[in-house]
């Protein structure tokens, strides 16, 4: 019995400490967008997809439509056979029931456009309830932002910079005041022997998985509830 119970106990203590362990998130653009994901020790990274060549593109968009239509007029003309060869099926077909109404239609039949904005209302509270659950325990070790602001011409400069400047640095304090912790360095220079804008953004950002299961539940317990009354 001691023994079961060591066990158990090992196991609750393992689980637990799979769950308190932090997802970690990291972020790196400098002309290409990297991507890695690390869970306990490794740091896994993500494809985001390579450059395709536009002639390959088009030439491979242009054979799959091709092969969707071929399909589509293949699926055409196995029905009207069908529909020859049985013709009481194709009425029964014809004359078949509407498809059941959608959940906000019914809604809509029932309270109005005022029940289904409150219906949209309170889902979005929920959905508004999730997110700040989780950025209530997400940790941002890391937000760098360099931009260097180059335009065709002086003026052209200074006006970027300018707009660049104001959409940036309120952005970042929004961020900042709506997680549990931020570290943030914003380099933003304009340059004025370029005719370019260059920049490069990192982010690290870790959560536990505990927090995000706890507040995902929480949000589909309540969206049921309001579904169902």
């Amino acid at each position: 019995m001691n023994v079961f119970l060591l066990i158990l106990s090992g196991i609750i203590a393992l689980i637990l400490l799979l769950l308190f362990c932090p997802v970690v998130v990291k972020l790196d653009y400098r002309e290409k967008l990297k991507i890695r994901v690390g869970y306990l020790f490794p740091i896994i990274p993500i494809p985001t997809g390579k450059e395709e060549d536009p002639v390959k593109a088009a030439k491979k968009a242009a054979k799959k439509e091709r092969a969707e239509e071929k399909k589509r007029l293949k699926e055409e003309k196995r029905r009207i056979r069908y529909e020859k060869k049985h013709p009481a099926a194709a009425e029964a077909a014809e004359t078949q029931p509407a498809k059941k109404e959608n959940f906000f239609s019914k809604r809509f039949k029932e309270d109005g456009l005022s029940g289904v904005i409150g219906l949209i209302k309170e889902l979005a509270e929920i959905v508004g309830g999730l997110l700040k659950r989780i950025t209530d325990h997400l940790i941002i070790s890391r937000l760098d932002l360099d931009i260097a602001v180059a335009a065709e011409d002086a003026a052209k400069t200074a006006m970027t910079y300018s707009h660049i400047c104001t959409a940036v640095y309120p952005s970042v304090r929004f961020i900042s005041d709506h997680v549990r912790k931020c570290r943030h360095r914003i380099r933003i220079a304009p340059v004025f022997i370029r005719e370019k804008t260059e920049f490069r953004f990192v982010l690290k950002a870790r959560i536990s998985i505990f927090f995000i299961l706890s507040a995902a539940l929480s949000a589909l317990i309540k969206g049921l509830k309001v579904i169902k009354s």
